[in-house]
């Protein structure tokens, strides 16, 4: 199947999200098995740290390039929790919201525009193959959608890396195109950047749509 073959799941889409909007903060974001927050800097434990870390975790992230360690971990989220009107890094926490399992960030809020960038991991291993990032990435969408302002939301991945392709999909997001050999992956090879993307009344349109079957 073809990136441009794989179809959004109207039955994620049309979940329900709960949002709570707080001043000079980051939103929280429920949905029906994850809260989503601001990382605080007590968030920040050597588990957390280690995935970060993790070659299994993070071969298609950029974070692999540099060794984390405690206090460049905090240093970036320090500069995040600064950052909250250009750019909402999100932990994503199950267990009643007392697990950090992963992050969805909006790396560039562009207002002039109404627009951002998404991007999403889920590193904890024990909270992976289990449809956390399909529903954390809903569950921004729809906050940016809906309470945020936001018109435009695109994201960009490695030709290859299958589960961020499905996870986008189904969340309604469309292949919008694709730079040619501009990432080199983790095995040393240059593959293409492929840029996917939705508009807010295309996923209101999804929402909208009947159910099949």
């Amino acid at each position: 199947m073809t990136l441009e073959a794989l179809s959004p799941d109207p039955k994620i889409i049309r979940k329900n999200v709960s949002i709570e909007l707080r001043n000079q903060m980051l939103p929280i974001i429920k949905t029906s098995r994850l809260l989503l927050r601001e990382i605080q800097v007590l968030d920040i434990t050597d588990e957390y740290v280690n995935w970060l870390n993790n070659p299994n975790i993070n071969r298609y992230l950029e974070v692999r390039f540099t060794p984390q360690t405690k206090r460049t971990v905090t240093e970036y989220i320090e500069s995040k929790l600064k950052q909250v009107k250009t750019s909402m890094h999100f932990g994503v926490f199950d267990k009643n919201g007392s697990r950090l399992v992963g992050t969805v960030t909006l790396g560039t809020i562009d207002m002039h525009h109404k627009a951002a960038d998404i991007s999403f991991v889920i590193g904890h291993p024990e909270a992976q193959g289990v449809g956390y990032a399909t529903e954390a990435v809903h569950g921004v969408t729809h906050f940016s959608f809906t309470q945020g302002d936001i018109v435009k939301l695109y994201a960009g991945y490695y030709d290859g890396h299958v589960g961020s392709s499905r996870v986008l999909a189904k969340n309604g997001y469309k292949v919008e195109g694709r730079i040619k050999q501009k990432c080199v992956n983790n095995e040393g090879h240059r593959v293409d950047h492929i840029i996917v993307g939705i508009l807010a009344d295309e996923y209101q349109q999804l929402r909208q749509a009947p159910l099949k079957g």
